[in-house]
């Protein structure tokens, strides 16, 4: 198995807000199985050359965000079938975000495929032209709700913004909205990622801006009520069971997989969801091929086969089990409860108001 690439520079952040944490897993050692040769036969079989590496030594690169494990393990089992031919470079989502907006506005993006953060990029990417569609071979057995039409990017899972509190911690009712955090109840006992250090928390404003009216007014009732901005989405359910808050607000596959760990170490964690009566936000996750074209056939051909592997049933079992949602028609959503109202935000107009949502927030909270 090849070394993944970390990233260790520092990131130049052109957009006005930066990047969301990683829901940072514990990795997952893999180690290669060496294969037992075989006695030749007569007549002797010519051996058949490795799919990609065969035609060409040259590898894709890929910027992605996601924990740690999960990306460990897709790596491996795509590289198990098709060979060394990806360099991963994991970051948060806001470093994805970041780093493609540098490399852009320096000119030419590098990575041959980006994966991760939420529409937003995507569809600024996709309006200047710099994305390439790639036509997935299971199109059939994807949701309806998310095929992705006139847009050069797939989709590949979803997650719901949701309301998160310690059942040990809270002493109050808790909450059934998004609304009841403005409440005076819950005075200072609310946390939140940080738009202005976060992408996804960006998303997710973006998100609240558009449900709560298209104005400003939920901000500055949770900052009245003593919200604290946390670093990443991550620190929220972090912060939560450290007992230094008891309710906040944040994508709820985080809660899945400290509820996985704790399942697995044997110890009890106490965060519950609430899933929000005006209708749980959901924010999905894209990918897309960028538009290069020096690139060469057979990289493109890989990065064409990495796209289909993630919206493949295998890929998406995988990253269910992380607590991500799918979008295929084959794989169950055992997360969203019957009976939730789902709320899907307009991304198109999320674009819109970007610059809009970006100085109200910076006016409620850094002013």
């Amino acid at each position: 198995m090849k070394k993944t690439l970390i990233l260790i520079s520092v990131l130049v952040f052109v957009l006005a807000f930066g990047g969301c944490s990683q829901q940072a897993a514990t990795p997952t050692d893999v180690v290669e199985q060496a294969t037992p040769a075989k006695e030749p036969t007569e007549p002797q079989q010519e051996a058949t050359p490795e799919p990609e590496q065969a035609a060409s030594n040259e590898k894709i690169l890929i910027y992605l965000s996601g924990p740690e494990a999960m990306i460990d393990k897709l790596e491996a089992e795509f590289e198990a079938e098709n060979g060394d031919v990806c360099d991963f470079v994991k970051m948060s989502c806001g470093q994805v975000r970041s780093k493609v907006w540098a490399e852009k506005e320096a000119g030419s993006i590098q990575a041959d495929v980006i994966w991760g953060s939420d529409p937003l990029l995507y569809n600024k990417l996709d309006d200047e032209g710099l994305l390439q569609s790639v036509k997935l071979k299971d199109q059939e057995k994807i949701q309806e709700k998310f095929v992705v039409n006139g847009r050069a990017y797939a989709l590949v899972n979803e997650r719901y913004v949701t309301i998160i509190y310690d059942k040990n911690l809270l002493q109050e009712t808790p909450p059934t909205k998004y609304a009841d955090l403005t409440d005076a109840k819950y005075n200072g006992m609310v946390v939140k990622a940080d738009a202005s250090q976060s992408a996804t928390a960006f998303a997710i404003t973006s998100a609240l801006y558009q449900l709560m009216g298209g104005n400003a007014d939920y901000f500055q009732g949770l900052k009245d009520n003593g919200v604290l901005l946390a670093k990443s989405n991550g620190q929220v359910p972090s912060k939560i069971m450290e007992g230094q808050f008891p309710v906040g607000i944040g994508p709820h596959d985080g809660v899945i997989r400290l509820q996985n760990k704790g399942k697995k170490e044997g110890y009890e964690v106490p965060l519950e969801i609430v899933w929000p009566e005006e209708g749980v936000i959901a924010i999905q996750r894209p990918i897309a091929m960028v538009k290069n074209e020096n690139r060469s056939e057979a990289k493109e051909k890989v990065a064409t086969k990495l796209i289909n592997f993630l919206v493949g049933k295998k890929a998406q079992t995988i990253t269910t089990k992380f607590g991500f949602v799918s979008v295929r028609t084959d794989i169950e959503n055992t997360y969203l409860p019957e009976g939730v109202q789902v709320y899907n935000v307009d991304w198109e107009k999320a674009v819109e108001n970007e610059q809009a949502v970006k100085e109200a927030y910076q006016g409620i909270f850094h002013k």
